[in-house]
């Protein structure tokens, strides 16, 4: 691990020799390579299945002359916060512990945690009203995304035929959509050439419909409509790309 951020904030550095002019002065075209992380908090629909969680992803994104940002991310969620993970599939459990039961009558530990992804394009604008620079400064990202979370389900210490394969999609609750994306933040590129990051709010409004058509542990069909909410606070390293200064000589 300590060898990847070495590579990453050597590669930071090189990519800022022969730029085509210079960061503190004025504002820079460059391509953005972004390792992104945050945290969130559900809302709406979202907060009757699961609690907090987590995200790791990246990103790429083109910042203009103008300081207008265009980018696509990925960002992968999880968590171990699902609400009703004691309860899931109750028919396969004992009545007395509420453990869960394996084919041979032996409690079998079930693994249950929130999955999910969210994915699309966004644009921004960056504001040099703070920071060291013109490239520098307060950031505003308005996108669309791809919405998706389930519940992960699997047993760990023996194999649990109702909750393996094709049958655990019948516990999962899978719901995915398309959601709007907004975020506003700080974005710094250092005139040292050693701190290139961001950090700030992001925000999700999901509108997200059942994958699933019947839910067995609560015997019901399911074909309904969501509105899933995410708030949470992102952080993300950059390594910025800059096109190179043309420095040949010709000799006439």
């Amino acid at each position: 691990m300590t060898r990847l951020y070495i590579c990453i904030l050597l590669l930071s550095i090189a990519t800022y020799g022969g730029a085509q002019g210079d960061v503190r002065k004025e504002v820079l075209s460059m391509s953005l390579f972004q390792f992104q992380g945050g945290g969130y908090v559900p809302g709406g629909d979202m907060a009757e299945l699961y609690g907090p969680f987590a995200s790791v992803g990246f990103s790429f994104a083109y910042k203009t002359k103008k300081n207008i940002l265009l980018g696509a991310d990925f960002n992968y969620l999880f968590s171990n916060n699902v609400n009703d993970a004691d309860t899931r599939f109750q028919e396969l459990r004992f009545s007395v512990s509420n453990q869960v039961l394996g084919n041979e009558d032996e409690f079998v530990q079930v693994l249950v945690q929130k999955r999910g992804f969210a994915t699309g394009f966004y644009v921004g604008k960056i504001f040099p009203i703070l920071g060291p620079n013109p490239n520098s400064g307060l950031v505003v990202k308005l996108g669309i995304n791809f919405f998706e979370h389930r519940t992960w389900i699997e047993s760990r210490d023996a194999d649990l035929p109702p909750l393996e394969g094709e049958y655990r999609k019948l516990y999962d609750r899978k719901r995915a959509g398309f959601a709007g994306y907004q975020f506003v933040g700080y974005q710094n590129f250092s005139n040292t050439r050693l701190a290139n990051f961001f950090f700030g709010f992001d925000f999700y409004q999901g509108f997200t419909t059942d994958y699933r058509t019947f839910n067995v542990d609560a015997m019901e069909f399911t074909d309904g409509n969501y509105f899933d909410i995410a708030i949470g606070f992102k952080v993300g390293w950059v390594i910025p790309v800059y096109k190179q200064r043309d420095e040949r000589f010709y000799i006439q």
